[in-house]
């Protein structure tokens, strides 16, 4: 994992991507093709994450599990988890290597845009192309 995950808020939202294929139907399929050892990763985060989680963040892990593909449920999990993180930071360490093992090419990339017409496109990596039109 890069060093780019230090924040609490970074961690958070990577749980969220690590997670989202292992709870969704289409998901678990995808789970199974990737193999044993990719979906036993992704359930350890879950595992991790049902142990230790307290308060508001463990309700609305539940939440994101019923309905995993709800925008507004991730947003809110997301939130939750940077909050729980960030007052426990011990926890915050072993979730950043837990992600480290489930996920090694996991970097946080944010971009932020204001105004009116304006036309965004990001790109992790190499040999990726974007093109934008008007």
């Amino acid at each position: 994992m890069s060093t780019a995950l230090v924040t609490a808020a970074e961690v958070a939202a990577a749980t969220v991507s690590v997670l989202s294929p292992y709870l969704t139907e289409a998901g678990k399929e995808v789970a199974k093709a990737a193999g044993k050892e990719a979906a036993s990763q992704g359930f350890k985060v879950l595992g991790w994450l049902r142990d230790k989680l307290t308060g508001t963040a463990t309700g609305t892990l539940a939440a994101l599990e019923e309905k995993p593909e709800n925008q507004n449920r991730q947003g809110a999990f997301k939130f939750q988890l940077a909050d729980f993180l960030e007052e426990n930071p011990a926890l915050l360490d072993e979730l950043r290597k837990l992600l480290a093992e489930a996920a090694p090419g996991i970097h946080g990339v944010s971009q932020t845009v204001k105004g009116d017409n304006n036309n965004v496109g990001q790109v992790v990596g190499s040999g990726s192309t974007i093109t934008i039109t008007r």
